[in-house]
């Protein structure tokens, strides 16, 4: 059996950020068209699913390497076959290499920055048909920063 190392997580979510909060102003609006209470507004607010980050997370694709050269994902997604505002879910996995990228040791820093960006951008790409989008802001704000020559040695 190759020795796989896991590098990092990235979650999938069924809409993006600012689409779900115009979706639940708009639900929030319908019926509290007034703002009469703001105690109204808070509970229709939980009721429409809460805060959009970790509430609306339908998958997730998690980074590692396998073997000596190869950064492969697994993708896992909920088992639901509609995926809509729930807070009952079961993730399974889906594909052990939902991307399978080569690499060298002798690569640099900047170089293997870059296969991981490549790699993050073509899950991106295939879940972009289902209008799903990813959660990328941690891993773009730290990606130029680490030590890749050293994490995958």
């Amino acid at each position: 059996m190759l020795k796989s190392k896991k590098l990092f997580e990235i979650q999938v979510y069924r809409t993006k950020e600012n689409d779900y909060y115009n979706e639940m102003r708009s639900y929030i609006e319908k019926i509290n068209s007034d703002n009469s209470n703001p105690l109204i507004s808070e509970h229709l607010r939980k009721e429409y699913g809460g805060d959009w980050k970790y509430n609306e997370i339908i998958g997730f694709l998690q980074f590692y390497q396998y073997g000596e050269n190869q950064i492969r994902c697994e993708y896992w997604d909920t088992e639901a076959t509609r995926k809509v505002r729930t807070r009952r879910k079961t993730f399974v996995q889906v594909s052990n290499s939902y991307c399978n990228e080569m690499f060298s040791k002798s690569e640099s820093n900047l170089a293997l920055a870059q296969l991981m960006k490549n790699a993050v951008e073509h899950c991106e790409n295939r879940l972009k048909n289902k209008n799903w989008t990813l959660d990328r802001e941690l891993f773009d704000n730290t990606v130029d920063f680490i030590d890749w020559k050293s994490l995958l040695n």
